[in-house]
C-alpha cells in the first residue's frame, strides 16, 4: 500500500511540476500584451475585450449544449453559439459607446435570443434551448461588458490595472498556498481541488497585492477606501471562481478549453475578473464619484 502511495506521488509530481510552468509561462506571455491593451484603451482595447469574451462564449456555449444532444451544430459548434458571438459583439460595440447604449443593446439581446427559441414549436424545447443562450449574454454579456465601461471612465486605465490584476493575484495567491499547504476541501462539491487554506491565503495576500497596486498605478485610493475595497475585491474574484465552477461542474466539464496553457480556456481565465470588474466600477460610481 505505501509502495503505491509513493508511486502515484512520484508520478504526479512532474505532472504538476509541467502545470506549474506552463502556467508560469502563458503569464509572461499575456501579462504584457494585457499591460499594453489597458494602457491603449479605446478601440483596441475594446476590440480585445470582444475577441475575449467571443472565445468565453464559445466556451460557455460548447459547455452547456453539450456534445450529443442540443441544437444543430455548425461546424462543429452549436447553432446558439453563432448567435452568442453576434451579441457579445453587439454589446461590446455598445459598451464602447457608453453605458446608456449597452444598457440599451443587453435589453435587444435577450429579447432576441428569446425570441429565436420561440421558433421552436415545442414550449419545451424552446426553453431548454434559450436557458443556456441566456445564461451566456447575462454571465458574459452582462458582467463582461463592465470590462469596457470600466476603462471608459477617467482614471479607468488605473481603476482597470487594479480589477484585473487584482482579481489575478487573489487567484495566483490562492493557487500557490492551496498547493503548499491546502488540505480542507472548501467546496468539494464545485471545485474538488479548492481548499479554506488556499482561500484564505488567496483573500490575505490577494488584498494585500492590491493595496500595492493601489499604490503602484498612481490611482492611490484613500486608505479608508482601499482598506474596504481590497478585501471586498478578493471576495468577489473568490466568489467569480467558485460560480464557474459552478457552470463547468453543471454542464460536466472539468476545464473550459485548452486555449490558454496551464490556466484551461478563456472562461477559466476570466472567472475572478467578471466579478471584481462590476464591483470597481460600481464602488467608483456610487462610493468615489
Amino acid at each position: 500500500m505505501r509502495a503505491t502511495i509513493l508511486t502515484r506521488l512520484r508520478t504526479a509530481a512532474p505532472a504538476r511540476g509541467d502545470a506549474l510552468l506552463a502556467r508560469v509561462l502563458s503569464a509572461l506571455v499575456g501579462v504584457p500584451v494585457i499591460l499594453g491593451l489597458i494602457h491603449l484603451g479605446g478601440v483596441a482595447y475594446a476590440l480585445a475585450a470582444a475577441a475575449v469574451l467571443c472565445a468565453a462564449s464559445l466556451e460557455l456555449t460548447g459547455a452547456l449544449y453539450g456534445s450529443g444532444r442540443g441544437p444543430l451544430r455548425v461546424w462543429g459548434q452549436p447553432a446558439p453559439a453563432y448567435l452568442a458571438l453576434a451579441i457579445m459583439g453587439l454589446l461590446t460595440a455598445a459598451a464602447h459607446h457608453g453605458a446608456d447604449r449597452w444598457a440599451g443593446a443587453l435589453t435587444l439581446s435577450v429579447a432576441l435570443s428569446l425570441l429565436w427559441a420561440l421558433r421552436r414549436p415545442r414550449p419545451v424545447e424552446a426553453l431548454s434551448l434559450w436557458l443556456p443562450l441566456v445564461a451566456t449574454v447575462a454571465y458574459l454579456g452582462l458582467l463582461g461588458g463592465h470590462l469596457v465601461l470600466l476603462r471608459r471612465l477617467p482614471d479607468g486605465r488605473e481603476l482597470t490595472l487594479l480589477a484585473v490584476f487584482g482579481a489575478f493575484a487573489v487567484d495566483t495567491a490562492a493557487y500557490m498556498v492551496g498547493r503548499t499547504v491546502g488540505r480542507r476541501k472548501l467546496a468539494p462539491h464545485l471545485s474538488p481541488g479548492k481548499t479554506w487554506e488556499g482561500t484564505l491565503g488567496g483573500l490575505g495576500l490577494g488584498s494585500l497585492v492590491i493595496v500595492f497596486i493601489n499604490w503602484a498605478t498612481g490611482l492611490r485610493l484613500s486608505t479608508g477606501e482601499i482598506a474596504v475595497l481590497a478585501p471586498l475585491m478578493a471576495i468577489a474574484a473568490t466568489l467569480g471562481d467558485l460560480c464557474e465552477s459552478f457552470l463547468k461542474r453543471g454542464a460536466g466539464v472539468k476545464d473550459a478549453s485548452t486555449a490558454i496553457p496551464g490556466h484551461g480556456g478563456f472562461l477559466d481565465r476570466l472567472d475572478s475578473v467578471l466579478f471584481v470588474v462590476p464591483l470597481v466600477y460600481y464602488w467608483r460610481l456610487l462610493v468615489s464619484g
